[in-house]
């Protein structure tokens, strides 16, 4: 026999003592938790179920607010008004402004909420004020903008940015530098949503030289999204003097949008831009608002050596309705010829 072989199997039969025991102690808790866990989902199901009952008959006008009031412990006043903000966000007019009325004994706490130290609660608590406190903190919502949490910012912008807050619309474009890092598509959306009463502070925006330039195009394509005309005269004064490559491609998808003849001589010289998204650009922008009869001056263009800018020519030629050009230009050797079978092609499909 080995020795201390007695004293090693019993070393490793205590041993699988301990981990069994130890698992079946996991498992037990595990048990527990997912219990105890079932049975606060029942009770919030059971009193939201109780809540939804009421709140129907209030939001109908059937029942006044303080006849839900009565159902709701101290201790779920969180657990309400998140209740309420689900419902909220799918409403508008008198429903939004019964749930409103419904959650007015609570909102005091959600303010305190939306200076707590955790910035998930504050985002949480300033989404729902912007649901249902703005009457009354609206203020609360503005100062949320300078949260030093961006997550908080943004859920801040989100709250204002709608037709019925559009006076706030100049204080979300104040801080448009700030949310550089979202995603531009979206934050165009988003300012574009709160309306052509937002037009004004937009064009402001996008006029001001001491915005980064990520930011004056944000508030281009916001206008574009509007089809915001006099924010055309905007754009030819920013593509005369800026070199800034994104916000001159605004400027130009601008133009495109809602340029005039006088917006050309603007348009013209980003046509030689060394920069081939300028010039494609450029491009689209000049056959949409070029006469007819001037698009023809595109023509030379159709040997560039970007692709991209010789599609843009093509689809100039076509909406000037040349369409006997392309189809010469596309039974050709040319080197637009591709590019002129596509266009008539999107012709003939649209």
């Amino acid at each position: 026999m080995v020795p201390g072989g007695d004293r090693l199997l019993g070393g490793l039969v205590a041993a699988v003592i301990t981990l069994t025991a130890l698992a079946a102690l996991v498992i037990g808790v595990a048990l527990y938790l997912r219990a105890r866990n079932a049975l606060v989902a029942r009770r919030w199901q059971r009193l939201e179920a109780q809540w939804s009952a009421v709140l129907l008959d209030v939001m109908a006008g059937d029942e006044p607010p303080s006849r839900l009031h009565a159902l709701v412990p101290d201790s779920r006043a969180t657990l309400f008004t998140d209740f309420l903000a689900r419902y909220a966000s799918r409403v508008r007019g008198a429903e939004r402004l019964a749930l409103a009325e419904a959650a007015a004994p609570w909102l005091p706490r959600l303010v305190r909420r939306a200076r707590a130290r955790d910035e998930a609660r504050r985002a949480v608590a300033v989404h729902t004020l912007g649901l249902l406190g703005m009457k009354q903190y609206a203020a609360e919502v503005v100062r949320a903008l300078d949260d030093p949490s961006p997550l908080v910012a943004m859920t801040a912008a989100r709250a204002l940015a709608h037709r019925e807050h559009a006076r706030w619309a100049p204080e979300i474009l104040a801080r448009l530098p700030r949310f550089d890092s979202w995603n531009r598509a979206s934050l165009s959306a988003l300012l574009a949503g709160i309306g052509p009463a937002a037009a004004p502070a937009l064009r402001e925006a996008l006029a001001n030289p001491a915005y980064p330039p990520q930011a004056r195009a944000v508030a281009g394509e916001a206008l574009r999204a509007l089809n915001d005309l006099p924010a055309a005269d905007t754009a030819a004064r920013i593509l005369r003097a800026s070199s800034d490559r994104d916000l001159c491609a605004t400027c130009l998808r601008l133009l495109r949008a809602t340029g005039r003849p006088e917006h050309l001589d603007a348009v013209r010289r980003h046509l030689d831009s060394a920069d081939a998204v300028l010039r494609a650009q450029a491009a689209g922008a000049f056959g949409a608002i070029a006469e007819p009869g001037e698009v023809t001056a595109l023509l030379p263009r159709l040997a560039d050596d970007s692709p991209w800018v010789v599609l843009e020519v093509a689809r100039a030629l076509a909406s000037a309705g040349l369409v006997a050009l392309l189809q010469s230009l596309a039974g050709s050797s040319s080197p637009g010829a591709a590019a002129a079978g596509q266009a008539l092609a999107e012709l003939e499909g649209a």
